[in-house]
Order: structure tokens, then C-alpha cells, then sequence
């Protein structure tokens, strides 16, 4: 395990960066990508109004994952199923709290409103949570306040992602589903899910953390998932948020190189920049962005986004208004 400089961190990044052709560069060079991001990415980059909830603590119940990541950067409880307590009804606090934050932004002109289904948990243990939290904006905040339609997201490790469920997100009015491959081992199963999802969905985004050890599965899956239909790919920094994973993460990695970013971030050693060049080389449909510790310094940082709002071309960097017209 090695420490490195920010110094020596970040030159690696921008050196590896440099000459790339395709890449794309937005947001006071936070947003490294290539092709058109996903809409729910616009928000990490712009003052769009992003309401989220991380299912299980944020509603009250417990967080509740069926796998065991061994980069998850929070407790949680690990078991095979999950089900929301019946009669289980959200509170009027929640209902106040989401009316006080969008009141602001009563009839918006031209930024997309996000609501982002997440947490450390599995997300589709929760869904009879975000059935009545959808319910309570599509039918109540946007009619009201809003007077647009916002965009859904929600994620996922897929490996409860069928049929069923796919048609119920989709009844639900979520527009994209986020899924993680990696947390099942890359699983056939979850592959077959994904290319479900994406005949029905609006749009799929496979989202994966930037772990080393997986770079041969990630590379194996690239043209997998561009047969899927997938519309985006989000490689995510692996961040340590305690000492607890940076033990974790230790033993299972022990050649690891970490700087401090907003969080100890782990760095990936090229892995990112040589999978960007392996899609456009390959001419795969989908596009990619580099979530790393510039994204989280932005994503951690309100006042950071609206001025990348007022001073940059944040919005060439989503596809936001292909998003409004779906």
C-alpha cells in the first residue's frame, strides 16, 4: 500500500488525459468523457435541482445489501432477501422536506430536475418506498410546483433486476436504471438483465467502480454490454471512507495506491483512461465518463456547481435536453 502526493496523483491523471483523442473535456475539466453523458449525471456538474434518498436509512429502515462488496465504502447489513415492513407508509416529513426543497425552483425554464434512488443497499429491496416517493413527485411536485417532468433514476446490482421488475420501474415513470456487474462477479444473469432493461427502460447506464483486480472482467464485458444496448458507461473512483475499508481494501489489494481527494481515493492506474480508448478503438455505441475525485469535488461542493453553471458549458456535457423530450 503506498501513499501519493496530490501533486503526483493528479499529474498522472492529466498526463494520461493528454492526446487522447475523443475524450471530452467539460466543467472546468471535472467532466472527462466521451460521447453524450447520461441525464443523470447532469447534476454532479450544474446547479440542477437533484433531489436523492438513500433507501434503507434515509425512510427509516435498515440498510440491507445481498452482496459484500469488498470496496463498499458503508456498513450495512448483509442477507439474501429484504422486504419492506408491510403497512410501511411515507411520513409526512418526507413529504414536507421534498415540497421544501423544490419549492425553489417553482416552474422551472431551463434546468432538468433528477431524482436519484440510491444507497448502501440494494435498491430494489425498497420498492415499495420508491413506488410512493415516485407517486408523491410525479403526481404532486411536478404538477404543483415544478410544472415539468423530472428524471428518475435508480441503481442497482441487477441481480433482482427481472422481468416483473423491469415493467414495474417502468409503470413507475423511472426513466434510468444504473446497474453494477461487478458486485455479482459479472454474472450471466445479471447480463441477460441488462439487455431486458434496455428494450424497455428509456435508458440503462452500467455504473462500476474503478477496482483494479477487475480489469480483465471490465475489458470482457465492454462489448458485452454494447450488444446489451446500453447507453452509457460510469466508472466510478473507489473511495475509503474509514478505516474499516481501508483495511478491507488492504488485504484484498495490497499493491493499492491511494492520494487524498475529498475522500482517500483509490487510485486505478490508467484503467479508465485505457478503457476509453478501447470504446472508441472499438466503436461501441455507448459513452463513458470518468467519475473521479474531480467529479466528487464538484458533486460534494453546492456552491462549486453554480458557479460551473454560470461560467462553463456544463450542459454540453449531458444530454439534457434529449432528456426533456423523452
Amino acid at each position: 500500500m503506498k501513499m501519493l502526493s496530490l501533486q503526483e496523483a493528479y499529474a498522472r491523471k492529466l498526463q494520461r488525459q493528454t492526446g487522447m483523442r475523443g475524450l471530452q473535456i467539460h466543467a472546468a475539466g471535472h467532466c472527462a468523457h466521451v460521447g453524450r453523458i447520461s441525464p443523470g449525471c447532469y447534476a454532479c456538474f450544474s446547479s440542477t435541482p437533484c433531489w436523492s434518498v438513500r433507501l434503507g436509512e434515509d425512510v427509516g429502515l435498515p440498510n440491507v445489501c445481498n452482496m459484500d462488496c469488498v470496496h463498499c465504502f458503508r456498513d450495512r447489513l448483509v442477507q439474501q432477501d429484504y422486504r419492506v415492513p408491510s403497512g410501511w407508509t411515507m411520513s409526512q416529513k418526507a413529504r414536507d422536506d421534498i415540497l421544501r426543497f423544490f419549492v425553489p425552483y417553482n416552474r422551472l425554464t431551463d434546468l432538468l430536475p433528477l431524482y436519484s434512488f440510491s444507497g448502501v443497499s440494494e435498491p430494489l429491496f425498497y420498492l415499495p418506498v420508491i413506488e410512493q416517493y415516485m407517486d408523491y413527485l410525479r403526481n404532486v411536485i411536478e404538477k404543483d410546483i415544478l410544472k415539468t417532468r423530472g428524471w428518475a433514476k435508480v441503481y442497482t446490482n441487477g441481480t433482482r433486476l427481472n422481468k416483473a421488475r423491469i415493467l414495474k420501474l417502468r409503470d413507475l415513470g423511472i426513466d434510468e436504471v444504473r446497474v453494477n456487474p461487478s458486485a455479482s462477479g459479472f454474472s450471466e444473469s445479471v447480463y441477460h438483465s441488462i439487455d431486458m432493461a434496455a428494450k424497455v427502460l428509456p435508458v440503462v447506464t452500467v455504473e462500476v467502480p474503478a477496482w483494479p483486480p477487475y480489469r480483465k472482467r471490465l475489458f470482457d464485458m465492454l462489448p458485452i454490454i454494447d450488444r446489451c444496448g446500453v447507453s452509457h458507461l460510469d466508472i466510478c473512483q473507489v473511495e475509503v471512507m474509514n478505516q474499516e475499508g481501508l483495511e478491507r481494501i488492504s488485504q484484498a489489494f495490497p499493491d493499492a495506491e491511494f492520494y487524498q481527494g475529498h475522500w482517500l481515493m483509490l487510485d486505478d492506474g490508467g484503467m479508465v483512461e485505457d478503457i476509453m480508448r478501447e470504446v472508441l478503438e472499438k466503436g461501441y455505441a455507448y459513452s463513458v465518463i470518468d467519475c473521479n475525485a474531480f467529479v466528487k469535488q464538484v458533486y460534494h461542493n453546492p456552491w462549486m456547481k453554480q458557479c460551473l453553471h454560470r461560467f462553463c458549458d456544463t450542459r454540453a456535457a449531458g444530454d439534457v435536453y434529449a432528456a426533456a423530450e423523452r
